[in-house]
């Protein structure tokens, strides 16, 4: 068995003419399996290339750069670098269009490995690296850069030996645990932001995708910073939000929309403050009440289906009751008001809670996807968590209490998450 499409060596023909191919054919395939080696070798070599992409966003170097091409010499010096090391290393990079070398004739009789004459500038790719460009990716690639990461991508083959997360093999700890912990509020710090940075990047794009102005308030549930749930609410006035995560994170969002004085740090942070709600808690015990519309981003694939499952039923338990309050006021109400019986039940039946959960959906078959490498490091950083697909997530919601009732998928190619609509079985029950 060839990897390629190999001619028919094997025809009715002479003996002679069969040996006179023997040579063509050793040579056809010894070159085609040359070729393959440096694919190989080049999908080997990608490991350097991540590590050389978190070097330039922890020294800041694509910053450096926002203003124009610099020299190697002033690089270095601004980021505290070795000046040859970090040609090198730009040289790499640049060789993949991550930066460009601005080529100066030198007299090579004079000048050698000058670096006041190497220059470097940015380019498209490049400016993701910049910490406050539109769409940046600085933060992710900070994260990939983290040691507990990268300590569980190296231990990869646990993972695929046991089925087990191979990030608390070699870190002591599930990754949120870890994330917990006092003495790794960096790593925490840096997760949230970029975590942050992708809800910001494809707020826009879901935005079009989907009509969030239907509901009253919006709850985020795993919402991290709040960076979607502020831009959904600068977006549609008459919304309210609430923001609900780990301790940790509800502490982060604070410090990114308060200053030390507790007052708003910018203008808009003033209109998220007074619009939402931060509340502290675990998903897996309970969800606040009150809201009609429930977003799960970039959540249940960290998550086994057993968890999902509990997220998911938490939700619902969570509906219910805000429901079932509801229906309580309205019979208050209607006591008080002595309101007619038709506009009552108008009250009660007028809650309608809608579930969204916006992740990756797994494509199936041989093309590319970026889910089915992000698939990979779910099964590395992850308790169990993984992309599903289609009908996978169809089985999970039912399995949870939940009907689909709309599946949006992405139309461009910044955004790569789609949207999940689910509403709870009880509302398909006269």
């Amino acid at each position: 068995m060839y990897l390629v499409d190999m001619p028919d060596f094997t025809s009715n023909s002479d003996s002679t003419s069969n040996k006179n191919s023997d040579s063509s054919k050793s040579t056809y395939y010894m070159s085609h399996l040359q070729n393959f080696s440096f694919t190989i070798l080049d999908m080997l070599a990608h490991s350097q290339l991540s590590q050389a992409i978190y070097i330039i966003a922890k020294f800041r170097i694509a910053d450096y750069l926002k203003n124009g091409p610099k020299s190697v010499k002033e690089l270095a010096e601004q980021s505290k670098t070795h000046p040859d090391s970090l040609y090198r290393l730009l040289r790499m990079l640049a060789s993949v269009g991550i930066f460009t070398e601005i080529e100066e004739k030198e007299d090579w009789k004079k000048e050698v490995n000058n670096n006041n004459k190497r220059k470097f500038d940015i380019t498209p790719k490049a400016a993701l690296l910049q910490s406050e460009t539109k769409g940046s990716i600085r933060n992710f690639a900070l994260m990939f850069g983290l040691e507990s990461f990268n300590r569980a991508i190296y231990d990869l083959s646990y993972s695929i030996e046991t089925g087990e997360n191979s990030f608390k093999h070699a870190n002591g700890l599930d990754m949120f645990e870890y994330f917990q912990q006092d003495q790794n509020r960096k790593d925490a710090q840096i997760f949230n932001s970029a975590m942050a940075s992708l809800s910001s990047s494809h707020a826009s794009s879901m935005f079009s995708m989907y009509d969030f102005s239907q509901f009253t308030t919006v709850a985020d549930i795993g919402g991290g910073q709040g960076i979607l749930l502020s831009h959904l609410l600068k977006t549609n006035p008459n919304l309210r939000g609430i923001l609900f995560d780990l301790p940790h994170a509800i502490e982060s969002a604070k410090s990114l929309h308060t200053n030390v004085s507790g007052n708003p740090r910018l203008e808009d942070s003033g209109d998220f403050l007074s619009r939402c709600k931060l509340v502290e808690g675990d998903f897996f015990k309970s969800i606040p009440l009150g809201a009609d519309g429930y977003i799960i981003k970039s959540v249940i694939l960290n998550w086994d289906d057993d968890s999902a499952t509990k997220i998911l039923k938490n939700c619902l338990q969570a509906m219910k009751k805000t429901k079932a309050k509801a229906k309580a006021n309205a019979t208050t109400m209607t006591t008080k008001m002595t309101t007619s019986t038709s506009q009552n039940e108008d009250r009660q039946n007028g809650y309608t809670p809608k579930l969204l959960i916006i992740d990756l959906i797994m494509q199936e078959g041989n093309k590319p996807f970026i889910g089915k490498f992000i698939d990979i490091v779910m099964l590395a950083l992850t308790h169990k968590g993984r992309i599903r697909t289609e009908k996978e997530y169809r089985n999970l919601l039912h399995n949870s209490g939940f009907d689909i009732t709309k599946i949006v998928y992405p139309s461009d190619y910044v955004n790569f998450l789609s949207i999940i609509e689910a509403i709870p079985s009880f509302i398909n029950i006269k």
